[in-house]
Formats: C-alpha cells, structure tokens, sequence
C-alpha cells in the first residue's frame, strides 16, 4: 500500500506524484540524482525508446515519458511496486506508451516481449545495491544484443561500487556521482573509436 509519493521533476507530467511503497519495497532514484541524470541526458531522451529495470517505483523511466521519450518498459519483479507503476501509468494517461513486466530482470532479457520492443536506445538499471552478481547480469545485457547501435546503458550504483570498465563490446565512458548515488555510462566500443576521431 503507498504510504508517501516523490514527485516528477520537469516536462508534460512535471509535479505529479509518483506513489512509493512502504518499507524496503523498493528505493526510489532521489530527486537530486534524477535532476542530475536528466541534466546529463538533456535533448536525447526526446523520442528514445527505454526499458527501466529493477524500475522500482517508475520514477525514471516516468520522468524520461515526461520529458519526451517515445516508449519505456518498465521491468519490475515485486508485483506490488508493478502493479503500482501501471496504475500510475493508466493515471497518468500514458499507458499507449509503455508497458509493465512483472519478471526477474535476468528472465525478462529473454522474454519476446521484451526482445519485441528492441532496439533500446537507453537501457537504464538500478539493481539492490548488495547484489553480487553485478557483472554476470551486465555481460547477460550486453549479449542479448537489445540496444541501438547508437544506445546506452545507464548503471545506477551505490558511489563507492566499481562498475567494469567494460561489458563485452561496450566500454565505460563516464561516472558521475551525486550524494551516495553513481551513474556509470557504457556505449558501444566501435561508437567511441568513431567519436574519437577528429
């Protein structure tokens, strides 16, 4: 049962409250973090296509809708934190433009609907900060081939957490951090050498 709420930051669906669920349900990306993310985001998050996991509330992938992406799925295991994102969403009256699925994250990798809905621009995560198993489920991500040529996968992470510097055939390009809260940026390999040139 929601017992509090945080609220969308900026775009069409600024200051609505987003429902949060009681206990340690789930942990909500802060509003300085998501300022912060979106900030570094700016303009290219217009028209992407995102999948939000580990989405908790829905807070960034919500904010992402309002801030002008075309489509986000929302992966979430607890049924009660997904059941909550659809009813915000059916609230919100943008459910034509995403989607909900209640399934483990390393399951849902391989679900065809999930698959059906690629390439992602934006692969963002915000896994349990005490999950070990960080780097088998990033390589797990990088090898379902689910992004765009031109995508990125975004890693939300406690700050003092050492992401890889790379996943297969995407490497680290940037680490911010803001309070306890890391964002660890991966592009392909073949975009960086590209962009690297004069």
């Amino acid at each position: 049962m929601s017992t509090s709420s945080i609220r969308v930051i900026a775009g069409q669906l600024k200051g609505r409250r987003i429902p949060t669920l009681s206990g340690r349900v789930t942990r909500p990306t802060s509003q300085r973090a998501r300022e912060a993310l979106f900030s570094i985001l700016g303009a290219q998050i217009q028209g992407t296509t995102m999948v939000d996991l580990f989405a908790g509330t829905g807070a960034v992938g919500l904010e992402a809708l309002s801030r002008g992406a075309a489509r986000v799925l929302f992966v979430e295991q607890n049924p009660l934190a997904g059941a909550s994102i659809q009813r915000t969403l059916s609230q919100f009256k943008i459910s034509s433009s995403s989607r909900v699925l209640v399934e483990d994250v390393s399951l849902a990798l391989q679900n065809p609907f999930l698959v059906g809905w690629r390439p992602f621009d934006v692969i963002f995560l915000d896994p349990p900060y005490r999950l070990l198993n960080i780097q088998q489920l990033l390589r797990q991500i990088e090898e379902a081939d689910l992004i765009a040529p031109t995508g990125r996968i975004i890693y939300e992470h406690f700050h003092k957490t050492k992401p890889p510097v790379s996943i297969g055939e995407w490497t680290l390009i940037r680490t911010t951090r803001y309070g306890d809260t890391g964002f660890t940026f991966y592009q392909p390999l073949s975009r960086t050498a590209e962009e690297s040139e004069p």
